[in-house]
This record gives structure tokens, sequence and C-alpha cells, in this order.
């Protein structure tokens, strides 16, 4: 890169010296610093591409691990009922195993809708009440105003007030929606009749609630308080919701879905041959790791969902680690590896010698391929080695499909062991329930006492710094110290040992957070090194760059003057030898 850019030329015209080369060459000689520093700066930024380059790929790899987890929890569920007709189910985490189920009734709402009556031609059904010509039309009849109590299957009460602003069946509808009962009112047309527009008004929920599955609204407009009781005078409105009573809290009378409408009920269904009832159609409470979806009622016969470990999502998981894994690795060993150019000139690697940059990969490299730290001596894998995948040659990772899917088949319980954190207890007192980054691993005893006041303490041995005394909250100890990030469920008093292991790809998750995250770690910090150098980097040059444009003005004016000095020498001379 030129220091400093030449605009005039001085060919030496009284001294026949070549000026504007040797300004150059002086000034090359000068500018020796500043070009150094150039220099630098260009690896530098090289160097800054390269590491950012590979903090996006740790990252990468990072989110893949992490989604790794989710795959090992992945399952299929395949069902004899082959038209999906009665209920489907959904799992994960699950345990493998089969699942019979008959669906009597599914779960329905309670619903307040029109009552009907055969009309005079025998044939039609006409809406007694709830059903206007002109859903924009007062439905208060002579009233000015008038005001109604909702109350949903979820017990709770709400009151709306019309007025001549909004008393047409349209302003009821939107004001029992704005009202924050547990039901939604519609108007259907219905398109026949002479009364086509109809008031439905519809719990939010499935089931029986608190109220028995029933829907209830009531025109409370003169109601008083008599003897200390609620009670009411004649509605004001022509729908035929009847005047009714309310408390404002859990008492309600007034027209129900019991007597215009349906109420709502339970889902009813057999599981493995318990009888079982649900407020919900979607049942994820009645086996851990699966999802019910009861979708009819009436089922003569026996649906058997069978639920498996989903070996396709784990592998396709499992190829995106490695591939990501794989990308890492070479983008590091061509940005560390210098080339060379055809006339035997070397150049120079952007993270050739950085050490940062080989001491993260060194590390992602043997916690990924090494034993998982923590994991008992009689483990079933101990290594990503033993569910088929292999070091190759150059550093990167192939898998073996057959050898994995196999494995995890096997012991999917210690396969997933090699990937997450995960803790096991002796005693089913207690329960691990997660891990943080700095969760101490290997065997860890404790001793869980009960307290006066319903909480327990547990001691906890065999950490690297000593005993750790904690006491619960709603049930759950939340480590400290060594336990750090620990979070264990506890259910009574009682003796144990922790087994606590972190799998391959928890750790290395743990270790990119901790080293080539955004935010934070030893990336970062080179990054922003890199970055103040550059700036200071960028001051020196500019100063180097001022003061050989000083340089160069100085050296023009130099040698300006010796070639008007030589001129008017040339000139005396001339002079003195024609005379």
């Amino acid at each position: 890169m030129s220091t400093v850019n030449s605009a005039l030329s001085f060919q030496g015209l009284s001294t026949g010296i070549q000026t504007d080369a040797l300004v150059s060459a002086i000034l090359a000689q000068d500018g020796v610093g500043v070009v150094r520093m150039q220099t630098q700066e260009t690896q530098n930024n090289a160097t800054s591409t390269a590491l950012t380059q590979l903090r996006t790929q740790a990252n990468t790899l990072m989110v893949s691990l992490a989604a790794l987890q989710d795959t090992f929890n992945a399952r299929t569920v395949t069902s004899t009922d082959a038209n999906n007709t009665y209920v489907t189910a959904t799992a994960t985490g699950a345990v493998a195993g089969s699942y019979d189920l008959n669906v009597s009734n599914v779960a329905t709402k309670g619903r307040i809708s029109p009552m009907t009556v055969l009309g005079s031609d025998g044939k039609t059904l006409v809406p007694q009440n709830l059903a206007v010509a002109d859903p924009n039309q007062s439905v208060l009849g002579s009233a000015s105003s008038a005001t109604f109590a909702i109350q949903g299957t979820d017990g709770v009460i709400k009151t709306v007030n019309l007025t001549s602003t909004n008393n047409s069946l349209n302003g009821l509808a939107a004001a029992i929606n704005a009202s924050g009962a547990g039901v939604t009112a519609s108007i259907v047309n219905t398109g026949t009749g002479t009364k086509p527009y109809q008031l439905v008004i519809t719990a939010n929920s499935t089931g029986t609630g608190t109220t028995n599955g029933v829907v209830t609204i009531a025109d409370v407009t003169n109601q008083t308080t008599v003897n200390g009781q609620a009670a009411a005078g004649a509605a004001v409105n022509t729908l035929g919701i009847t005047a009714g009573t309310t408390d404002g809290q859990t008492s309600i009378t007034g027209l129900t879905s019991s007597s215009s409408g349906t109420t709502g009920q339970n889902a009813l269904f057999t599981l493995d041959g318990i009888q079982l009832t649900r407020q919900s159609n979607t049942v994820s409470d009645a086996v851990s790791g699966v999802t019910f979806s009861l979708l009819q009622g009436g089922e003569t016969g026996t649906t058997t969902l069978t639920v498996a470990q989903d070996d396709g999502a784990a592998t396709a998981g499992m190829q995106t680690v490695i591939t990501n894994y794989n990308s890492l690795m070479t983008t590091y060993q061509t940005a560390s590896t210098d080339t060379k150019n055809a006339d035997g000139s070397i150049n120079q690697a952007p993270l050739g010698g950085n050490q940062t940059a080989s001491g993260i990969i060194n590390q992602i490299q043997s916690t990924l391929t090494g034993a998982s730290a923590g994991l008992a001596g009689n483990s079933a894998y101990t290594n990503l080695a033993s569910l088929g995948v292999t070091t190759n040659a150059d550093g990167t990772l192939s898998l073996s499909t057959t050898i994995f899917k196999q494995a995890i088949d096997q012991d999917p319980a210690a396969a997933l062991r090699l990937i997450t954190f995960s803790g096991r207890s002796s005693n089913g007192i207690l329960t691990v329930t997660g891990g943080g980054s700095q969760t101490a691993t290997g065997a860890v005893n404790f001793t869980v006492t009960k307290n006066g006041d319903g909480t327990f303490t547990g001691v906890f041995t065999g950490t690297p710094n000593g005993p750790i005394t904690l006491t619960s909250s709603n049930g759950t100890f939340n480590g400290t110290g060594d336990l750090a990030g620990l979070t264990m469920g506890v259910t009574g008093a009682g003796s144990g040992t922790l087994t606590l292991a972190r799998g391959a790809a928890q750790a290395v998750s743990d270790l990119i957070a901790q080293n080539a995250g955004y935010g934070s770690g030893v990336l970062a910090t080179a990054l922003a090194n890199i970055t103040s150098q550059n700036n200071y980097l960028d001051l020196q040059i500019a100063q180097g760059q001022a003061m050989l444009a000083q340089r160069k003005t100085a050296l023009q004016n130099q040698f300006s003057q010796m070639e008007v000095t030589v001129g008017q020498m040339k000139a005396s001379a001339s002079s003195l030898l024609g005379a």
C-alpha cells in the first residue's frame, strides 16, 4: 500500500537528477514504519474475520446440540384407529409402550341457544326467544336501558348495561364479549323465518366447570334487595331473557342452557381399562409425556396407540451436529494453515499460531469425543463412539446410522445421558429436574430431613468443596456452590446417592456459551482487543502519513530550490564564457 501519492514530478531539468524517483525512494525508506502498521492492521482484520466466522459456526453447533437433546425425546405414535375417528395422540419423552382407549363421550361446551317450537305449518321450527328480525333494532321495547348478568361454566358472574347507544342484539353480543365473562356471544343468521337473527351464548371452555355445565343469563334491570336477598322486577327486554337475580359473586338465576340450549359435559373414556373423566378433550395428564386428543364419542371398540422412540428424528439430529462440527473443524484448519504463492512466498494464515482459537477448538474436540463427566463405570454407553460416532484422520466425524439406531433402541435413556445433563437418585424422595453449566458431576450423597414448618433440609456430601446444606422452597431444592444450577424435587425425608452426569453435547454447549458467546468469553475479548489495537493503529498510521506528507513537501521544495540554484549557476557560467 502506497504511503504518499506523488502528484508532482521533478526530472532534473538543470541537474539531470531523477528527483521524483529520489523523493519516492526517500519517502519509502521513511515510511517503513507506516507500511509495517498497515500490514499489521490488514493481518488483524483477517484474524478478526476468521474469529468471527469461527464464533458463528461454534454457535451454530451449539444450537444443533440443543436441538439434538429434543430429538432424543421425540416419539412416534401409531394407531389402530386408521382414520383417526375417535382419538389421536402425540408423545414427547414418554416411555415406549401401548395404550388402549375407548371414548364414550367427548367434552362439550355449555351453550344458551333459542328454544324452538313447531310452527303453525306443522313442519317449521319457530324460535321462541333470543331471535329478532333486525339485529340493529332495539331489543328493549319501551325501556330506555337494561342490565344483564352472565355466568359461564367457570362460575364467574359479569354484568353488562344496554342503553340507547347499544340496545340492539348486536350491542348485547358486543357487550357480553367485552365483559370478561367466560362466554362468547355470537349472532347466527339462519336465513329463514321472520326472525332469522339468533343469539347464541357459548362457554369458552369445555366440560362441566363449576356450574355443572350450565350457562346463565338474567335480566336484572329492576333488581332490588329484599330481606337481604336479591330480587328482580319485570324483565324489560323482548328477547325472552327472563328476569333473574344475582349477588354478583356466586348466585344467579335466569335463562339457562338447561332450559334453552345444552349443558356442558366432561369427556368420558377408558384408558387401559380404567374409566377417566376430564374437562377437556386434550388430555395430557393421564400418561406422562403423552397427549391424547379425544375427537368423537360413542366408540364401540378399542383404539390401541403405540408409542416408540423416533429413531429418524434422533438420527437426523445427530447428523446435523456432525455436519456443523465438521464445518467448524474445516474452517479452523483452513484459517490456521499457511499457504504458499507461486513465487515461493508465504501467505500467513489469519489464525496461524492463534492460541485463543486453537484452545477453543481443542476443548470442543476433546469434550465432544471424550468420555462424559460423571457417568457411572457400568454405564451402557460412555462416549459418542459407543453410539457410532467415529473420528476421521482429518479430525472430522462420521456417523454409523446403523450402530446409532441400535444403541438408542436398546437403551434410549443411557444414550440420552451422553447428550444432556442427567441425574439419578437411589431414593425416590429426591428427583433431579435440571442442572447447570457449573453443577458438579459424579456421586453425591444426601440426607433429607423434614422441618416443623413442612419444608425440607438436605445435606449433600461428596462435592469438591465440602458439604452443602439446602432448604426446600415449594418442594424444590435449588443448588448452590458446587451444585449451582441443580434443581431437585423433594417429597419426603430419607437418604441416598445422586449420580450426576454431564453428557458430551451438554458439555460442549456449556463450553461454547462460556467461551464463544457474543457478549462475553475469550473470543469476544480477543475480538475486542483487535478492534482496540486497530483503532490505535489507525491513529498512528494517520499521524505517520501526515508526517510523510510534510516530508514530501519539504523534499520537493528542496529539490526545486536546487534546480533553480543549479540553473542560475549554469546561466552565470554560460554568460562568463560568452564574454
